[in-house]
């Protein structure tokens, strides 16, 4: 689609407010989350877990700053400078849980492997993409954007009932979720101008309205927050420990392929050709250099956010500009609590409405980018395979059925994870790639 701003176009102080919001709203409750269950799975107690959150936002912030304006030194650049918001990475919460509870380790541990691991993602996560780049068709890339949707989904469908389906309330809430998921959806295909480029935005602030209006929020907890705080780094202390600092960059691998996909789905989004090699590179250096600062202040390595590609295609807005200012404004929540804790009673439902529609657009573009590449049965091979193993692999872990293996394994071999990965591996090893590449050449 015809973007209404492109990647390096400014845009009005006004207009990139409201914009940066929709990426603010949407993406904040997935970086708070994924601070609960680290703080959660490492034993800390409520105050521990309200700072990590605190640092997780600063973290987000910082990163998207670096994604969105870039950071260079004549030819070498740090960040796509790209509309890209970045958020802690999920793939990293169950290795770093696994290290925080080993005596050996610890939660000392387990921030020096993710900072020493991340850091090797920095100096040798380009080298990956310089000589795998060729394998990274849209086959492949596209796969893993659509496993990204598909994997996501289901946290759209379980805060449409507030994650208790048993619930009494569990009907009213539904509706209520999905009356602002088609209420985001008639705004953007019903109106024109800045209303249409605002229909999440509009939607989540009308919903919210709604539920405080019923009585379904309580401000109660935004007086308790304080006004100001400032994070503080190496809180819980930083050790070394070999074997963890390895597994960590060995997880990393799968975060290459997550950030090159969402990467994909935003250029893609704005009808720009793949991504090259080069974006692609700024892109790993971006997330490291974020993930590095993050880990220093007690967050989880980032990896661009998978709902970049929904917001972007239904605000109709691909400025970098616009994801530098939410950027910014997660650093305002980080530092201004009270203000992150009025994002944070944002009604699950709410949120799940918008995030059925967002993440529904990401598996459109994942389908979009696989139909860049040939209509060949070994590409059709590839993107069947990755998805049995990575999708299917996913459903499988949520319904208990691999439990027998070891939770490592599980991370790197199933969900967006393993999409990737399985598709990586059937692409180079598979014959008729060459040839392929010749007949396109033709």
């Amino acid at each position: 689609m015809k973007m209404k701003y492109g990647f390096d176009d400014k845009v009005p102080v006004g207009k990139a407010v409201p914009w940066a919001l929709q990426y603010v709203f949407t993406i904040f409750t997935g970086s708070m989350t994924g601070s609960i269950m680290l703080a959660s799975g490492a034993g800390l107690n409520t105050a521990q877990t309200a700072f990590l959150i605190q640092c997780g936002l600063l973290a987000c912030g910082i990163t998207t700053l670096i994604q969105s304006l870039g950071i260079k030194f004549g030819n070498f650049q740090i960040g796509a400078r790209l509309p890209l918001v970045s958020a802690g990475s999920w793939t990293m919460i169950t290795p770093m849980i696994l290290f925080s509870n080993d005596p050996g380790i610890g939660l000392s541990g387990a921030f020096g492997a993710a900072f020493l691991g991340t850091a090797l993602l920095f100096v040798l996560g380009p080298v990956v993409i310089h000589y795998l780049y060729d394998f990274f068709t849209p086959a492949v890339t596209g796969s893993v954007v659509l496993a990204v949707g598909m994997c996501l989904i289901l946290n759209a469908w379980n805060s449409l009932v507030d994650y208790n389906p048993e619930g009494k309330d569990a009907l009213k809430l539904f509706f209520i979720g999905i009356a602002v998921a088609v209420l985001c959806i008639v705004i953007d295909h019903f109106t024109k101008g800045i209303v249409q480029s605002m229909a999440v935005l509009i939607a989540m602030v009308i919903g919210y309205v709604f539920c405080m209006a019923t009585g379904m929020v309580d401000f109660s907890q935004v007086g308790q927050a304080t006004w100001l705080a400032i994070p503080k780094p190496l809180s819980f202390g930083m050790s070394i420990n070999i074997g963890a600092i390895i597994t960590v960059f060995v997880v990393h691998i799968a975060t290459i392929m997550e950030n090159c996909g969402n990467t994909t789905g935003v250029v893609t989004g704005a009808d720009a050709d793949l991504p090259s090699k080069k974006i692609l590179k700024n892109s790993i250096r971006g997330d490291a250099m974020g993930g590095m600062f993050s880990t220093l202040f007690n967050g989880l390595p980032m990896c661009v956010a998978a709902q970049n590609a929904g917001i972007e295609v239904m605000s109709g807005v691909a400025s970098r500009f616009v994801t530098a200012t939410a950027g910014g404004i997660f650093v305002l929540m980080a530092i201004f609590p009270k203000f992150s804790q009025i994002l944070a009673l944002i009604p699950n439902p709410v949120l799940g409405g918008i995030l059925l529609v967002t993440f529904g657009n990401i598996i459109a573009s994942g389908i979009k980018i696989i139909g860049f590449d040939e209509n060949s049965k070994r590409n059709f091979t590839i993107v069947a395979m990755a998805a049995a193993v990575g999708i299917g692999g996913n459903f499988a872990q949520s319904a208990g059925t691999l439990a027998f293996l070891p939770s490592t394994v599980v991370t790197l071999f199933t969900g967006i994870s393993g999409t990737a990965v399985t598709a990586l591996i059937l692409n180079i090893i598979l014959p008729g790639r060459k040839k392929q590449e010749q007949e396109e050449e033709q």
